[in-house]
């Protein structure tokens, strides 16, 4: 299992995003993720923005978007954009997509909410053909082009891994039928995930494809300190803002907010990892068992969780999770 880093997406500092990316390279981390939202002053938009800057002061990071909301955008700007993160890297880009869910995001955009599957479905496979050198003449019920082609291509060949994020069974289908990959939100129980993993391994298999092949990543909210009552003290009240100012804000298809008070307690039932490495270490195998993931991506800092805090956690989980996990 390979293991990725979703590092701080918010403050308006971006210097502090790219150190802590840094970090994770020099700590021996696989990837780093950079999510996408608008209209929100806590989280960043334009990931492939933000990636290309992080793929000039790192050298062997996989760069993956964690995700990129496809419906808002034009497939060329997207295949043109990704192809140039991918020749800055030298090849390291893993293109993550969704559907999205937030209305204010789509209604910012001026696109449908109730169109952004069917953007999706037409979208992807103009991506890919643009990423082949082909040159590309299409007119469809949501986007037109004429002669158009990617250049420079991207390095990869044939192209950079496309991975889905999505929690309903038309998403989950269109992932196994078209991406390399289902990435799992930080937001989602493990019962939750049992059941988007089975069904996206169950929707390879119906498109013809192996389905032990497709990469099956998991993003996570982590905490580590020296007891589960310091990791609880120091990241319990951010975590619980970010997981009420974002994932329970919006109407999400599958996850819901638990009613009455929310409590650190209450939201780490089979959701986020807080506590001593012993303790993080069952918890993080158990998701790796039970899912067989292929990819762990963790969340470790948000806003409120003091700098030196987050460092010392990454510090902690390098030294005495990170080679339980490998």
């Amino acid at each position: 299992m390979k293991l990725g880093l979703s590092p701080l997406q918010a403050g308006g500092n971006f210097e502090d995003t790219i150190q802590e990316c840094e970090r994770a390279e020099a700590a021996g981390f696989d990837s780093v993720w950079l999510g996408e939202h608008h209209n929100n002053p806590l989280l960043y938009p334009r990931p492939l923005l933000g990636l290309t800057a992080i793929a000039t002061r790192t050298r062997r990071l996989r760069l993956g978007t964690g995700v990129l909301l496809l419906p808002l955008y034009r497939p060329l700007d997207v295949a043109e954009e990704a192809a140039m993160v991918d020749v800055i890297s030298n090849g390291r880009l893993i293109l993550g997509v969704g559907a999205g869910y937030a209305p204010e995001e789509f209604d910012a955009f001026g696109v449908s909410l109730k169109e952004r599957g069917s953007r999706m479905d037409e979208a992807v496979p103009l991506i890919q053909r643009l990423w082949s050198g082909e040159q590309v003449t299409h007119e469809g019920r949501h986007f037109r082009m004429t002669n158009a082609t990617v250049a420079p291509r991207p390095v990869q060949r044939p192209r950079p891994p496309m991975w889905f994020a999505g929690w309903l069974e038309p998403a989950i289908r269109r992932a196994g039928r078209l991406g390399d990959g289902w990435l799992g939100g930080p937001s989602a129980r493990l019962d939750e995930l049992a059941r988007c993993v089975s069904m996206y391994r169950d929707a390879r298999v119906a498109a013809g494809r192996d389905p032990d092949t497709g990469d099956v990543a998991l993003m996570r909210y982590v905490f580590v300190a020296e007891s589960v009552e310091r990791a609880r003290a120091i990241a319990g009240a951010p975590f619980i803002r970010s997981f009420e100012n974002t994932y329970f804000k919006w109407p999400h298809p599958v996850v819901k907010r638990p009613p009455g008070e929310l409590t650190i307690e209450r939201l780490s039932e089979d959701r986020i990892v807080l506590g001593d490495p012993a303790s993080c270490v069952m918890q993080l195998q158990r998701f790796q068992r039970e899912l067989r993931l292929t990819h762990l991506i963790l969340r470790m800092s948000v806003t409120g969780v003091p700098a030196d805090a987050a460092e010392r956690s990454l510090d902690l989980f390098t030294r005495e999770i990170m080679p339980a996990l490998r």
